[in-house]
């Protein structure tokens, strides 16, 4: 029987606790909207009290008397020596549907820090003020609907993946709501249940959530100080699994890349092991290294069974919903009937204005790069005033997060006491298939230098009194 972690309630639950209401109130309000939401699904196990307390950093005797109240409502059925077993949904209490990924809802005087998303490029912001009426009246042309996308801004993608040293055209180009959406639509298009997907771990946790919800068998491999490990992947190929889904460069959450043997390696067993690859690419341009936007994988094994997905969200910013597929031209043909269904296509205002923000590429690259460059300087400088060695991370090769081992604390009770301070926080099991990394955070480091300074003086003030002996 399925039995639910008390790292992913935790991970879900989100800001459950306020000012307002007793404790135990409070969580049993919290539990029963997971469960109306059908995030923690009818017949699974829910954690002993004693586990659930220690994660969630209350009192036992506060989820002995939540876990009451929702046995008393109907919703969990308590049986000595059989532990608490969801048996309704529908009529449990609460309305509130989750977010995706579990990411935690800030109110307006929290620091949020479960987000690496960047602040607007002044090259979006100076493209918008140089907008004319003549420029917005002229998207409005047709019945405004193309599941593939804007036929100008496949090509100016098309021209931007050979500029990277990958042939490309238009037809090979989906454009999607984003690298989520590319995601969900690579999963739903291949992935059935019970199908074998290969990530990373720890992986994106927003990837792992679509592969979850398809209910695929996920297969997690390792991933070292020196990258990707290549015996437990060629381990996992060899079981021939559906899919493998891999960031090479710029890995979320750890922010590392493939170096050029690594990469070798994982073409010549994809080679050797024909498996479907998604190589998501979404943090591709932010690297920590000025001009080093790689050449996608798909540029060096076969790429009739590689789809790479891209976004101009993080280079530019999070609200430009912008991404894309780069596929063969029969699976892009496929693709496109799936999003159909799901939106009929993008903005048409948002691709328009993509076409004219590729065109300025380069000069984003360089802002994003010194911008994040300047930040982990930053957070790098205060961490190490702060942790005095306890805490360790490699310097991330890009993105906009630092992933950190904390040893000997539990972090996922970290994160929840961290909340009471109004500090928003990601521990690691949240991005693990097997919930392992429970001693490590994912801490974003793209915020002004006094925001980072209070985050890292809260969790070093809640780690030394969280510490396991």
């Amino acid at each position: 029987m399925n039995r639910i972690s008390p790292a992913r309630i935790s991970r879900l639950i989100g800001g459950w606790q306020t000012a307002e209401g007793k404790v135990p109130q409070q969580l049993s309000l919290a539990i029963g909207r997971l469960i109306t939401a059908r995030e923690l699904p009818a017949g699974a196990l829910m954690p002993s009290e004693r586990t659930l307390a220690t994660a969630l950093a209350v009192s036992r005797g506060s989820v002995v008397a939540a876990y009451a109240s929702l046995r008393d409502a109907g919703v969990l059925d308590s049986r000595h020596g059989s532990g608490h077993r969801i048996i309704a949904s529908a009529n449990a209490p609460g309305v509130a549907h989750t977010r995706l990924a579990g990411e935690m809802q800030a109110l307006p005087e929290d620091i949020d820090m479960t987000s690496g998303a960047l602040p607007p490029s002044p090259i979006l912001t100076e493209a918008l003020a140089a907008l004319r009426g003549a420029d917005l009246a002229s998207v409005a042309s047709g019945l405004g609907y193309d599941a593939s996308g804007l036929p100008a801004l496949r090509w100016a993608v098309a021209r931007y993946y050979t500029d990277l040293g990958l042939p490309t055209h238009s037809d090979n180009i989906l454009i999607t709501s984003g690298a989520q959406q590319a995601v969900w639509l690579l999963a739903n298009a291949l992935v059935d249940a019970s199908d074998a997907v290969v990530v990373e771990d720890p992986a994106y946790r927003g990837s792992l959530e679509v592969f979850r919800r398809r209910n695929a068998r996920i297969v997690p491999v390792g991933i070292s100080a020196h990258g990707l490990d290549m015996d437990q992947l060629e381990r996992a190929l060899r079981n021939r699994p559906k899919l493998l889904y891999l960031f090479p460069e710029v890995h979320n959450p750890t922010g590392r890349s493939l170096d050029d043997a690594g990469r070798r390696d994982l073409v010549d067993l994809l080679d050797r092991y024909p498996t479907f690859l998604v190589e998501d690419g979404a943090q591709n341009e932010l690297s920590t290294i000025a001009g080093a936007t790689p050449r996608p994988i798909a540029g060096q094994a076969k790429s009739d069974q590689i789809a790479t997905i891209g976004t101009l969200s993080k280079l530019f910013w999070g609200g430009i919903r912008i991404g894309w597929i780069r596929a063969n031209p029969p699976m892009i043909k496929r693709l496109a009937s799936f999003k159909a269904v799901n939106d009929l296509g993008c903005s048409m205002f948002d691709q328009h204005l993509a076409v004219g923000l590729l065109e300025n590429i380069q000069a984003a690259r360089a802002y994003r790069h010194e911008e994040i460059s300047s930040h982990l300087k930053v957070a790098e400088d205060l961490i190490s005033g702060r942790a005095h060695g306890r805490w360790h991370w490699s310097q991330p090769a890009g993105g906009t997060a630092m992933w950190i081992h904390m040893p000997g604390v539990d972090t996922v009770s970290l994160c929840q006491e961290a909340q009471r301070h109004r500090l928003l926080l990601s521990a690691g099991p949240g991005y693990s298939a097997q919930e392992n990394f429970g001693d490590f955070i994912r801490l974003p480091f793209v915020r002004p230098a006094e925001t980072m300074q209070f985050a890292i003086e809260t969790i070093s003030d809640l780690a030394l009194r969280r510490t396991v002996a």
